[in-house]
């Protein structure tokens, strides 16, 4: 009796899981999905974008994947990108263990859909299009005040071989810090300690256990000395003390009589009674904009120092039409960008050659659709290959190399460049995307202004990624020092 019971479970689990591997009539075509493992076999989870060229060169422009049991289509042209992500149908977000573990559930706006999602985004666009519109200085003053700070830093170090990650992070916490809090902190301080600390443990956690989004499974089988779930967790919930700790003060300090930083602006929001807005919201959006805006910014900024200290004549370049504009020594504001088409297409340039996030976060379809010929049920997860857009041959001349006049015709900088997607595209791109940008141009353009850069002894430049282990949501650039010289 009871080997007939077992002997029936058993082809039960085994149809289960057949059955699991079969795609959907009219689904885009891929790798073989192995029971259990879906695709994985066919892909380096350290170095993603390579594995999705090889298989590109296989199946087309739109393939899929399988990671376990869950169907993952991946676009791979930047016509057949823009053209999706700018449709409704696909601005759904799915909640992804990466987002939701460090947020304790699906809240904010990088893993919301729908209503919430829609005004969440909306306060947040708004807001930070207000303090970086024309005639808005305050916001420009504040990262200005942190470049004068890593200057000085810089010229205690004077012609040494420094590693710049700590550095670089303290200036865009503190910028962070006052976009959200209206003040920052000395490095020194505890509360910075702490803050930096959870950032770094956090981000690390996430992007080791991506892989976990597709198969939760593991996080009951694999042992702790793996998984590190109960190390993650110590420190996502140290960081939502201290979030709700800033909260909780700025909600008793508040009297209707300022709205100066993010947060002033959205407790406007929740005492107005507003739909959707919350204590808990206010949070939610704190915490994506330190976990998600510092740590992309911080390997932006990185790359973008390695890759000057590589290319002394782009320096050169940049640091003549900067005293042109500035004048010998001068400071450079956000304004004169305009006039500085080599440095602005340098910097578009740095973005598109350090591609620093090779697949942008998943999407997912909120009902069902039709794509290229193929039919996506409602729930279909869509990646976009965005490497497939910086080193496609039709768009760049020397895509594998780093050259500034990609951005360049007739001494002019080319505008919305074709194939370039530095902060994704459509209905989900990057609310952050000029700040960044901001950031980025003031602080490599008076860095340059006193200072030059270059390799170490025995650095031969090697502009080489770092593949960690888990999906690689971040490129990073290998380990580096810098040699920092005052230009005086």
């Amino acid at each position: 009796m009871w080997q007939q019971v077992l002997a029936a479970a058993f082809l039960i689990l085994a149809i289960y899981i057949f059955k699991g591997t079969l795609r959907p009539k009219k689904f885009p075509p891929g790798p073989t999905n192995v029971p259990l493992l879906g695709s994985l076999l066919y892909v380096n989870v350290r170095n993603i974008s390579s594995s999705f060229t090889k298989l590109r060169k296989k199946y087309g422009d739109i393939f899929s994947l399988y990671v376990g049991r869950t169907p993952v289509v991946v676009l791979n042209s930047y016509e057949l990108i823009k053209s999706t992500f700018d449709r409704a149908e696909y601005s759904g977000r799915p909640g992804n263990f990466s987002g939701t573990f460090f947020q304790k559930g699906k809240t904010g706006i990088t893993t919301t859909d729908g209503k919430h999602w829609t005004e969440q985004r909306k306060f947040l666009t708004n807001h930070l299009a207000h303090l970086t519109g024309e005639g808005s200085r305050g916001f420009e003053d504040v990262i200005m005040d942190e470049v004068v700070e890593l200057k000085r830093e810089f010229a205690k170090k004077d012609g040494e071989a420094l590693t710049l990650s700590y550095k670089l992070n303290v200036l865009l916490l503190n910028v962070l810090w006052s976009l959200t809090c209206g003040r920052k902190l000395h490095p020194q301080q505890q509360e910075f300690q702490a803050v930096h600390e959870c950032i770094d443990k956090i981000t690390q956690f996430v992007s080791k256990a991506a892989i976990f989004s597709f198969l939760p499974v593991l996080t009951w089988v694999l042992p702790e000395s793996i998984t590190n779930m109960e190390r993650g967790r110590y420190y996502r919930n140290r960081f939502h003390e201290i979030t709700e700790k800033w909260i909780r003060a700025h909600r008793q300090d508040y009297r209707g009589n300022r709205v100066g930083d993010l947060q002033d602006a959205y407790i406007e929001k929740i005492n107005k009674g507003e739909e959707t807005y919350s204590a808990e919201g206010l949070a939610a959006i704190v915490r994506e904009i330190f976990i998600i805006g510092a740590e992309s910014e911080s390997v932006l900024m990185r790359w973008a120092i390695r890759i000057l200290s590589c290319h002394p004549e782009v320096q050169t370049e940049i640091q003549t039409e900067v005293e042109k504009v500035a004048g010998k020594a001068g400071v450079v504001t956000w304004e004169m960008r305009e006039r500085m088409p080599y440095t602005r297409a340098a910097i578009m340039e740095i973005q598109r050659f350090a591609d620093i996030a090779p697949t942008g976060l998943i999407h997912k379809t909120v009902c069902d659709v039709s794509i290229e010929g193929f039919e996506l049920p409602q729930g279909t997860l869509v990646m976009a290959n965005l490497s497939a857009c910086h080193r496609d041959p039709r768009f760049w001349s020397k895509p594998d190399e780093f050259h500034p006049q990609h951005f360049l015709k007739d001494g002019q900088v080319l505008e919305n460049k074709e194939g370039f997607l530095p902060y994704s595209t459509g209905k989900r791109a990057c609310p952050g995307a000029k700040i960044a940008d901001m950031q980025l141009f003031l602080v490599i353009t008076n860095i340059l202004t006193d200072f030059n850069l270059s390799l170490p002894k025995g650095d031969k430049g090697d502009l080489g990624t770092q593949f960690k282990a888990g999906t690689a949501v971040l490129r990073n650039p290998k380990p580096y020092r810098v040699v920092v010289q005052s230009r005086a």
